[in-house]
């Protein structure tokens, strides 16, 4: 069904338009993620080992290393709305989990649980929002919008991220109860919310014809969509390249904000001043990328590329090896400016090579990617931590990651300019 035929028959009257400023509330309440700068120092003060905490990281990544597919599927055959609920369900159940902390078990239960609630959502968040768009006939818009709908997740990831830091001060119940609030919350704003779906004028019994609406997008099995995948990787290279590239980016990335509590800590810095740090990153990072596409508007795509790699490596190896408060302080900031700017750009140039039946699906591949990179750099820079220190242990991964790193650069570009 080409864009003409579609936005004929799904116009704005289907309540479709309702998407947008429900999709902008659904980020802000979403992104309120009361344990996103401390979630270590969570672990930590349950008597985890920096090594124990990197395997528990590596197993959240496993878990979404496996499942990523499989709930990428589901949301493309059965709506990306369903995939949404579910997780904020089961999000509700992980935050318990971690609320109780009655052990070890339950403890790992909780973040485990996590990781799949976090895979119900990568692939789906972003596939409803282009497809409204697309429904619409507006699918040029794409970047604008995610834009606009990264900053207010970045907003409210720093206000949380500020919250949380006081809360965790007083009681880590407090920030896992306030995390289970959260999903209910979201779970309400996701209920008014109408699936991007497609519509079909097929032969009515009594004569003429109906039109119904056909759920999800794709009416393959898993096997068939696996299949189909694959085949569309293989044949893909800009796509490939862009998710190897972004996956390998994206894994450091993550594992620094993360390791970043423990050198604040080392360095002097109390909880609540570490998660003010990371509340006022993500205010930076919003400003960063609500600009984002008037920027790439006009640098282009290879020099949006070609300076978020090269900036965030350059202060990258500058925080690996600063020894002072301050330096670090800035390194981790700019290393924020770099990654958010390419953030929704990127996810554009993903949603522009897929196909809407294979949408969720190849999102969820890239969003596997990362996970694949978490789970060797997280576990990695966790062991070599606890033998020599954070700063050591970056130094360390930089010798293979920054080389790798540039090989995926340089044949990005090459693919990206042939297509």
């Amino acid at each position: 069904m080409d864009r003409n035929q579609t936005s004929k028959n799904s116009p704005k009257g289907h309540g479709l338009s309702r998407n947008i400023p429900l999709f902008y509330l659904y980020q802000l309440c979403n992104s309120f993620i009361l344990d996103r700068g401390i979630w270590m120092l969570y672990l930590v003060s349950c008597g985890f080992s920096l090594a124990e905490i990197g395997v528990i990281e590596a197993l959240y990544h496993g878990v979404v290393f496996l499942f990523e597919i499989p709930t990428g599927y589901l949301a493309d055959r059965y709506g990306k709305k369903s995939s949404l609920l579910i997780a904020q369900l089961l999000g509700m159940l992980s935050a318990g989990c971690l609320m109780l902390s009655s052990g070890a078990p339950f403890i790992i239960a909780g973040f485990l649980l996590g990781g799949f609630v976090g895979t119900l959502q990568s692939g789906a968040t972003n596939a409803l929002l282009y497809e409204t768009l697309q429904v619409q006939g507006q699918e040029h818009r794409f970047k604008q919008r995610m834009s606009y709908g990264s900053a207010i997740m970045l907003i409210s990831m720093g206000v949380s991220g500020s919250f949380g830091g006081f809360l965790s001060d007083m009681n880590w119940e407090w920030v896992y109860g306030g995390k289970a609030l959260v999903h209910l919350l979201t779970l309400l704003i996701l209920l008014p919310v109408i699936d991007p779906v497609t519509f079909s004028n097929k032969p009515s019994p009594v004569g003429g014809s109906t039109r119904i609406r056909l759920q999800g997008v794709t009416e393959l099995t898993f096997a068939g969509q696996l299949k189909v995948g694959y085949s569309f990787i293989r044949s893909n290279r800009p796509f490939l390249t862009l998710s190897l590239f972004g996956g390998l980016l994206y894994s450091m990335a993550w594992s620094i904000t993360f390791y970043s509590q423990v050198l604040f800590q080392n360095v002097g810095f109390p909880n609540k001043t570490i998660g003010t740090f990371n509340g006022i990153e993500t205010w930076v990072s919003a400003a960063i990328t609500a600009a984002a596409y008037l920027v790439e508007r006009r640098i282009g795509k290879t020099a949006s590329l070609l300076t978020s790699g090269i900036g965030f490596t350059v202060f990258l190896i500058v925080l690996a090896g600063s020894s002072g408060a301050w330096p670090v302080v800035l390194s981790f900031f700019m290393l924020s400016v770099f990654i958010s700017y390419l953030e929704p750009l990127l996810e554009a140039y993903l949603n522009d090579l897929v196909p809407a039946s294979l949408r969720a699906t190849m999102l969820s591949v890239f969003s596997m990617m990362i996970s694949t990179g978490m789970m060797a750099t997280f576990l990695i820079l966790g062991v070599l931590a606890d033998r020599g220190g954070v700063s050591h242990a970056i130094q360390t991964v930089l010798l293979l990651w920054v080389p790798l790193l540039i090989v995926l650069l340089l044949w990005c570009l090459r693919h990206i300019r042939k297509a």
